[in-house]
């Protein structure tokens, strides 16, 4: 009972299926069916007319059923040791006509199409597009690395230019500053030193002012002490003069 249900089950399945399913499926069936005990007849009475059925809905081929072997020539089925003529016929019928029927040249083309194959499913030795990629990993590694590699080294070198450059600019800013500083100190000296020889001018200046003012100021007493005597000698000379005439009157 649990054969013939999964039988229909399996009917069922392949009956809802699309042609190409039905068209395969029922190859099988067929070719299993013929070959095998079904073809013979030789199944239980319940199980033979499900296999037939199976078989004719989806296949071209007829396999016997209930009512057929009982029609068929009792010596089919006979158990003796010995073939019978209906043996050695049913022999002849099963193999010959039923393995032509069974070649490739009576499967549906739409099987032999390649484009309905399943790409994923594809055991042949040839590698696919995608097969390629598996194939490139050790090359697009070594490719990697050696980028790797060149991108390291030109930063390496891009570092080293930066840091020379670098370098340049500093040296270059501390002689300007050195060369600033130095023109500070010049110029800071030049005019300390026009400070001084102005400061010493001014004192010479004034020296010699103060040099005219003293000549001038001894010039001055000088005059004032020449006009003093004079006029002390005058006063003198006028006494005497008085001192003689009082005298001559006594």
């Amino acid at each position: 009972m649990a054969l013939l249900e999964g039988l229909a089950a399996v009917v069922a399945k392949i009956a809802g299926a699309n042609t190409a399913a039905q068209i395969a499926a029922g190859l099988g069936i067929a070719t299993a069916g013929v070959t095998g005990a079904g073809a013979a007849g030789a199944l239980p009475e319940p199980v033979q007319d499900v296999v037939a059925s199976s078989v004719e809905t989806v296949s071209p081929f007829e396999l016997p059923d209930s009512d057929d072997s009982s029609s068929d020539d009792p010596t089919e089925t006979d158990d003796s040791g010995t073939d019978g003529s209906g043996g050695d016929d049913g022999g002849e019928d099963s193999s010959p006509d039923d393995a032509s029927d069974d070649s490739p040249e009576n499967e549906d083309p739409e099987n032999e199409d390649p484009e309905n194959e399943d790409p994923e499913t594809d055991d042949s030795g040839s590698d696919g597009p995608g097969d390629d990629e598996g194939t490139d990993d050790g090359t697009d590694d070594s490719s990697d690395g050696r980028g790797l590699d060149n991108a390291v080294e030109r930063a390496d070198e891009h570092a080293q230019e930066s840091l020379q450059a670098a370098q340049e600019r500093k040296a270059a800013h501390e002689a300007e500053k050195a060369a600033r500083d130095t023109a500070r100190e010049a110029e800071k000296a030049a005019r300390d030193a026009a400070r001084e020889q102005e400061k010493a001018a001014r004192e010479a200046e004034n020296a010699a002012r103060d040099a005219e003012k003293a000549a001038r100021d001894a010039e001055k007493a000088a005059r004032e002490d020449a006009e003093e005597a004079e006029e002390q000698a005058r006063e003198d000379a006028k006494r005497a003069a008085e001192d003689a005439e009082d005298a001559e009157e006594d």
